[in-house]
């Protein structure tokens, strides 16, 4: 799904990733590690938000930068949620569904599977945190994509919302999806996963099956 070959990331003096190699598989995979540690900016690389300094990606096979067709074929929810102040979530994720192509999954399922179906007439600008998490979610899910990146999907939501995100995932997973989910919160994601890679300090730290890898995490990351 995902290969990087001695990825690097830099922000001025700040080295984000450090030639990084890493390959994610089909099903579910689980990035794991501390805040700060890199995870976002390789989602963001991945989804073809940022440019490498150095190195390379390909996303589903492709350069996801250079490639604009990658990104009708996978689904993103970045935090914190990128969405437009002065628009309806309706509006929203009817754009994306229509960048996309406009089949698959409509705006109103993508909604209902995580609670947004009663708030997305409303402009993005009077949402809580929590509903800008649940749209965010939900444009991911728009629409017949072949990956999804979900960003710390937890983040921001009670913890009924955090059960309701974590069976999607699974429904959804179980179903044939293959998804990449970043999040330092690793215990939950763990029971369900295929796969998991540990990056800390811009680096990858290890890789391999939940079993093999969560040793080290219960030293290092016990949450």
């Amino acid at each position: 799904m995902v290969k990087a070959e001695r990825l690097t990331k830099r922000f001025g003096s700040v080295i984000a990733l450090d030639s990084i190699d890493v390959e994610v598989p089909k099903g579910l995979t689980v990035i794991v590690g501390p805040n700060g540690g890199g995870k976002s900016t390789f989602l963001k690389i991945a989804a073809g938000a940022y440019r490498p300094t150095k190195g390379r990606v390909k996303v589903l096979g492709r350069d996801p930068w250079r490639d604009e067709g990658v990104k009708k074929r996978i689904g993103v929810s970045f935090d914190p949620p990128a969405l437009p102040q002065l628009r309806t979530g309706r509006e929203w994720l009817e754009y994306l569904l229509s960048a996309k192509g406009g089949n698959g999954r409509s705006v109103m399922e993508a909604a209902e599977m995580f609670g947004a179906g009663s708030f997305i007439e409303k402009k993005v600008r009077d949402y809580s945190a929590g509903m800008r998490k649940r749209v965010s979610l939900a444009q991911a899910f728009l629409g017949s994509p072949e990956l999804v990146f979900l960003d710390e999907p937890l983040a921001n939501l009670d913890l009924n919302g955090m059960k309701d995100v974590l069976e999607v995932i699974r429904k959804e997973h179980e179903e044939g999806l293959n998804l990449v989910v970043i999040s330092h919160i690793w215990r939950p994601f763990m029971e369900i996963a295929d796969y998991a890679v540990l990056i800390a300090a811009g680096k990858v730290q290890t890789a391999g099956s939940p079993e093999e890898i969560m040793p080290l995490l219960e030293r290092t990351f016990p949450l």
